[in-house]
């Protein structure tokens, strides 16, 4: 998935939890990434990452993530809403190395995770449009949103 459907269900959850239930919030965050990640989607435009069209794509989803995310998280929360959000996110960050240096992904470490993250949670769908593709990220941004306007704690 992109950015915003992970990094804004972090936020929600950080809006939604006790700052002092860090780990609970945290263990969410991350549970919510494999769950997302499980719909079928569509994330890159071509078979590859890195290319003019996908870097532009990025570049529009985290301006559009960091806005909603400044819009709409009190300033108070915003150091814990952004912890959250960043573990709701770090298995996509832990893969960003192998988009430059593919021999990342034959690390001891890294080789069963990206396994299980990249063919096992989310197969390829590069065969799948675009409409079917965005539009569960579409649905959960707005769901995520949704949360973000409520009262927080």
């Amino acid at each position: 998935m992109l950015i915003a459907p992970h990094f804004l269900v972090g936020t929600a959850i950080a809006t939604h939890t006790d700052p002092n239930e860090f780990w609970l919030a945290a263990l969410a965050a991350l549970t919510s990434h494999f769950i997302l990640d499980s719909i079928p989607h569509r994330d890159t435009i071509g078979g590859f990452h890195i290319n003019t069209a996908n870097v532009i794509m990025e570049m529009f989803d985290v301006g559009f993530t960091f806005a909603v995310f400044f819009l709409l998280v009190p300033k108070s929360l915003w150091l814990y809403g952004l912890a959250i959000s960043g573990v709701a996110i770090l298995p996509d960050i832990i893969a960003i190395p192998g988009l430059f240096w593919p021999q990342w992904y034959q690390l001891p470490i890294i080789k069963p995770f990206h396994w299980w993250h990249t063919k096992i949670i989310q197969p390829p769908n590069e065969k799948m449009s675009w409409f079917w593709g965005l539009l569960p990220q579409i649905l959960t941004v707005g769901t995520a949103i949704y949360f973000l306007t409520m009262k927080p704690l």
